[in-house]
């Protein structure tokens, strides 16, 4: 990810379901800050600006959010607790919170599957992920995107990548129990096998059995 992530937003006075409703017709949603050294304050950020930092750097990376009438003082947050409507899938609601660049905090990060696993080329199976995220503990200026696992060494004989066997950027710490598995080899059962052989079969019965039938009245005739 290049450049820095940045939000405009405006202090919200309007509440309650029905503004609320109105506000979001006109392309903003609302939005709450939160904070080590500020109260929590309404805000609205426009949608379309909000999404466009989620597409760039998720809910992992730092975001310098400018509140209109304070622009001399941006404030490092993370976007958090989104809402989406259940079926638009369109922003209703954004939690912002405030960061201490000094202070380490626990983060959830994306992991990445790379590489390829022997068991796949041998047809003994496919790496399977188990976990969608990571978590570490980190400044807020160390987070990363995301987590590169190397599915290479995934075979029979090691056929599960844990937590603690994920390297880690330096500066980032392990915050996801140790033993939780990651990537797990899904293995190709010889019953799976033996019933894509049949599903085989009952594809070609009914061409013999018509060949069959074809034959038969060819003689009658």
């Amino acid at each position: 990810m290049s450049g820095e992530l940045t939000l405009t937003a405006e202090p919200r006075t309007v509440t309650g379901r029905r503004p609320v409703r109105r506000l979001r017709r006109t392309g903003l949603i609302p939005a709450v800050l939160y904070g080590p050294t500020t109260q929590p304050r309404n805000l609205q950020l426009r949608a379309i600006d909000v999404e466009k930092v989620l597409h760039r750097g998720g809910t992992t990376q730092l975001v310098d959010l400018t509140i209109k009438g304070e622009e001399d003082r941006p404030i490092k947050v993370l976007i958090r607790d989104l809402q989406r409507h259940p079926i638009k899938r369109s922003l209703l609601h954004v939690d912002l919170i405030e960061v201490n660049l000094e202070e380490k905090l626990e983060v959830e990060v994306p992991i990445v599957l790379v590489g390829e696993s022997p068991a796949v080329a041998a047809g003994i199976g496919a790496p399977s992920q188990v976990l969608d995220t990571i978590a570490v503990r980190c400044l807020p200026t160390d987070i990363p995107a995301q987590i590169e696992v190397d599915v290479s060494t995934l075979t029979p004989e090691h056929d599960v990548i844990r937590a603690e066997e994920v390297p880690l950027p330096e500066g980032v710490e392990l915050a996801e129990e140790p033993d939780a598995a990651v990537v797990v080899l899904e293995y190709i059962s010889e019953e799976v096998e033996g019933e894509e052989e049949a599903e085989e079969m009952g594809e070609a019965e009914p061409e013999v059995i018509a060949r069959g039938k074809a034959e038969e009245e060819e003689e009658e005739e």
